[in-house]
């Protein structure tokens, strides 16, 4: 399912994760492979803990950090939209 503006997201349950200074490791098993996040993706994790919408993610990490609203919603489409590619985020029915 594609991830628009109205989706709600939230990670999957059960990875292995590890902080690295601000960064963040995921162990991806089913994948076979690790994912690591710098600070700001590692900030977007941590609001995936409970499902959100992508748009109030948007707004959140707009609060946050500076940048073009346009700009930080495009980012953030396509990182999750990659984080579900890798099987770490799913869409959410809530």
């Amino acid at each position: 399912m594609a991830i628009e503006p109205e989706t709600s997201v939230v990670r999957v349950e059960g990875l292995m994760t590890a902080p690295v200074d601000e960064d963040l490791i995921i162990l991806n098993m089913a994948g076979n492979n690790y994912v690591s996040l710098d600070s700001i993706g590692r900030r977007i994790w941590e609001l995936l803990d409970s499902p959100i919408r992508v748009d109030e993610l948007c707004r959140r990490v707009e609060k946050e950090y500076s940048g073009e609203q346009a700009r930080i919603a495009a980012d953030l489409l396509a990182f999750l939209t990659q984080l579900e590619r890798d099987g770490l985020v799913r869409v959410s029915e809530v």
